[in-house]
């Protein structure tokens, strides 16, 4: 690994661990193994740094949202698709989830939140534009119904990791939330 994304793996788990304001940057070099002046040398602020992550993680996410999706087509399906995966990034990648949840939670999140919204890139984003054009999902703000879907995603996320259910139930618990959400949004 490179000493900036030493640098990066050490943060996330500082942060998660510590919290932004918790975290000295002088620990996060001492704990990455490099001199406070690398450090900066890299991310010339911890707000950088912050940001730097927060826009690595979601990049990381929404390429394997992406990639994982099984139809490109505006439907039903691809929105669960979208929901599956998004579910399976967050079980796959719990700290970098935790990490994003502090951040969408903290006063950095908005310098970026408002940018997410305005480039239309987050497939979920995309997805949910253009099911508003044709008609197939209830006309609300799209802002609105990304939130409404995270917050299902999020929810089911934190359920999951708290219970001790097989794959099947998982699964069957999965489908099932996804059909609430679907009839929350759906025309």
């Amino acid at each position: 690994m490179n000493k900036d994304q030493i640098i990066i793996v050490t943060a996330i788990k500082l942060f998660v661990d510590n919290g932004f304001h918790g975290t000295a940057t002088s620990k996060i070099a001492q704990e990455s193994g490099v001199a406070n002046g690398t450090l900066f040398n890299y991310f010339a602020t911890k707000e950088i740094l912050i940001i730097s992550i927060y826009n690595s993680i979601v990049k990381k996410m929404d390429d394997f949202i992406i990639e994982s999706l099984e139809s490109n087509s505006v439907s039903k399906e691809s929105f669960r698709s979208l929901f599956v995966a998004s579910l399976k990034w967050n079980l796959e990648n719990p700290i970098e989830f935790k990490y994003l949840q502090q951040f969408n939670n903290s006063p950095y999140s908005k310098s970026v939140i408002t940018s997410v919204f305005r480039q239309d890139e987050h497939p979920l984003y995309v997805l949910i534009q253009n099911a508003i054009d044709l008609v197939i999902i209830k006309p609300f703000p799209a802002a609105f119904i990304f939130s409404l879907f995270t917050a299902q995603i999020n929810g089911l996320y934190n359920y999951l990791v708290s219970t001790d259910i097989n794959e099947n139930k998982r699964t069957e618990l999965i489908n099932e939330t996804f059909e609430l959400l679907w009839k929350m949004i759906e025309d």
